[in-house]
């Protein structure tokens, strides 16, 4: 089912006309153009001649290809420490009936939420990118933006507007990756450190821009699967955290839909 043919001088080895006919259907070609490419003339003259060399080139293409002694240890390294979340795990991590808030709270939330962000919206609107910086780390600097929210507790209105899209979403996977690591069931939990940390989560959460990259909302996964261990590891419906962990799982589950069962 193949022929030769001889382009530019060189042989080479093409799909019969009948096996063509057996790609009709799902696998029926985009943009056909007839004839043959011509090499001779260098780069495509014009679109259809780049067309021609695409499927050319398309046919000298087995359809299926093998990757042989393919090392998967990077691969494996990554599912295993990427934070997806599972059905199982939501499970896994489902907390006792008085840690869970209930659905009309959540609902409540997370349409504040939602106000919030349009709130924020337009007061970023309101200020130019240029004069919005002030006293705050250059977006270029993301190390020094780091260190900013490890020093302030609070995150100022001030630090949201001055930071760019880019490096909102920087924050956010930082933050989140801090969440998902963090040992919430050692004995010396830092409980200031903790809430710091959820309250820069819920800021940056406020500001990111939609729709979220992949990378950004598997980030909001990974920190919803670490909360959800912190809110196991409290003891009491008056444990001091339980309230922002709530508060984070509500928003990461009810609003962006990265978490189930709230």
């Amino acid at each position: 089912d193949t022929r030769t043919r001889v382009v530019d001088g060189r042989r080479v080895v093409m799909a019969s006309e009948s096996s063509e006919s057996e790609d009709d259907g799902l696998r029926r070609r985009a943009l056909a153009v007839d004839g043959e490419p011509d090499y001779s003339t260098g780069p495509p003259m014009d679109g259809f001649e780049y067309l021609r060399r695409v499927a050319f080139e398309a046919r000298q293409t087995p359809d299926i290809m093998r990757a042989e002694n393919m090392d998967l240890t990077a691969l494996e390294e990554e599912t295993a420490t990427s934070g997806g979340v599972t059905a199982d795990e939501e499970t896994e991590f489902a907390p006792p009936a008085w840690a869970k808030p209930d659905r009309a709270w959540v609902r409540r939330t997370v349409g504040d939420f939602s106000d919030l962000r349009v709130r924020l919206s337009r007061i970023l609107a309101r200020f130019p990118t240029s004069v919005r910086r002030g006293s705050y780390p250059s977006n270029a600097d993301k190390r020094d933006w780091e260190r900013f929210c490890v020093d302030v507790r609070e995150p100022p209105l001030g630090a949201l507007v001055a930071m760019d899209a880019v490096t909102c979403a920087y924050l956010l996977r930082h933050i989140s990756r801090g969440l998902f690591r963090y040992d919430y069931d050692s004995d010396g939990v830092d409980v200031d450190d903790v809430i710091r940390r959820l309250r820069w989560f819920h800021a940056l959460v406020a500001r990111v821009d939609l729709p979220l990259d992949a990378d950004t909302e598997a980030s909001i996964r990974s920190a919803m699967k670490g909360v959800a261990r912190g809110r196991l590891s409290t003891s009491s419906e008056d444990d001091e955290l339980l309230p922002h962990l709530n508060l984070a799982i509500a928003i990461g589950g009810g609003y962006f839909k990265q978490w189930r069962g709230e």
